[in-house]
């Protein structure tokens, strides 16, 4: 493991530090007593860097480009950019989360009369001074639509520019592509006629870790919805690993951070002690959420960062911050790490 060198003393004390993978040390006893294994989809067992977050990133360009005929051509958003959304909180949806980054261009391009995105891209606030300082606590696209109700003089000319629905339609085009609008959304593309970014998603779970699974109750809790999660699950292999009450998404849960998903799911898999592992602050906000609700089970926190999981990362100290139980580079270390711990824990 790297130096410590960015990690406080009271964190050092707190927490046990491996190769690609961090542990609450009060955690430890308790690791036995796992029963359910919930993970959300996206960024912990599908790599969408390439899919959902490019798509965000094209429909903001398409909608200034094409639809508002805006000139320029520097990239409004890049996929990293997506993160300061994420830590805010409130943008598991991603077509939320696009047409929160369009209100905010589109207030920029109002307010300092910008109608060339170079412009629009270089001027301030940022992205980042926008989700960090501006935004309110708690993020989402309710506090970002409120935010532009507060400019009195412009929200008139901002919202007649902002088409939400026209938003989450391009994003869909993108997203599946003529192959697989129909199947997922129930519609034919009209407006970009092109091959999907969904064939670009890739599997993060390592197969041979199914066996491993079969020892506990498994679920699932997304922010997708129920055909974009069944193909998700066909890719990895799971259509006959689970069953309809073991999967919650956007179709029949609010999205997180509301812990409705994990309470149905908890009753669902008769849990005990589960953990549940995700990739973004709204995760482990669910988490913190079920736990402060619920009197009778408990759930653990996981969180996987990538090739964001670096000691001088700022997201590490946050997340150890904010009380994280695990904290991993994916989800394959956090399933080789149980299986570990419950192996020593048969020979002791």
């Amino acid at each position: 493991m790297e130096n410590l060198l960015y990690i406080s003393q009271k964190l050092k004390e707190a927490y046990l530090f491996q190769k690609n993978i961090i542990i609450k040390k009060k955690i430890l006893e308790s690791v036995s007593k796992i029963d359910t294994l919930v993970f959300d989809i996206d960024g912990v067992l599908i790599d969408v860097q390439d899919s959902f977050r490019n798509a965000v990133c094209q429909t903001v360009q398409f909608y200034f480009k094409k639809i508002l005929k805006f000139s320029g051509s520097q990239k409004l958003i890049i996929p990293e950019e997506i993160e300061y959304f994420k830590m805010a909180g409130g943008f598991n949806n991603d077509w939320d989360l696009t047409s929160a980054v369009i209100l905010f261009y589109l207030w920029k391009a109002e307010e300092k009369k910008i109608k060339d995105i170079d412009r629009l891209r270089s001027e301030k606030p940022s992205l980042k001074a926008y989700c960090t300082k501006i935004l309110p606590p708690g993020g989402d696209l309710i506090k970002s639509i409120e935010l532009i109700q507060q400019k009195n003089d412009l929200k008139e000319k901002i919202f007649n520019l902002w088409d939400r629905k026209l938003v989450t339609k391009i994003f869909k085009e993108i997203y599946a592509g003529e192959d697989s609008c129909f199947n997922i959304y129930k519609f034919y593309p009209s407006i970009i006629k092109t091959e999907g970014l969904i064939k670009n998603e890739k599997i993060i779970f390592n197969k041979k870790q199914k066996v491993f699974l079969q020892n506990f109750s498994i679920g699932v809790l997304t922010g997708r919805n129920d055909e974009e999660a069944k193909i998700a699950l066909k890719k990895l292999d799971w259509v006959d690993f689970l069953i309809d009450k073991q999967m919650m998404t956007a179709n029949n849960v609010p999205g997180k951070p509301n812990p409705e998903g994990l309470k149905k799911l908890s009753v669902n898999l008769k849990t005990k002690l589960g953990l549940y592992i995700g990739d973004i602050r709204d995760d482990l906000l669910t988490v913190k959420n079920y736990n402060n609700e619920s009197k009778t089970t408990r759930f653990l926190s996981a969180i996987v960062l990538g090739k964001e999981f670096n000691l001088e990362n700022k997201l590490v100290t946050l997340y150890l911050n904010e009380g994280v139980d695990l904290l991993a580079k994916d989800v394959n270390d956090i399933l080789e790490w149980i299986d570990k711990m419950e192996l020593k824990n048969f020979k002791e």
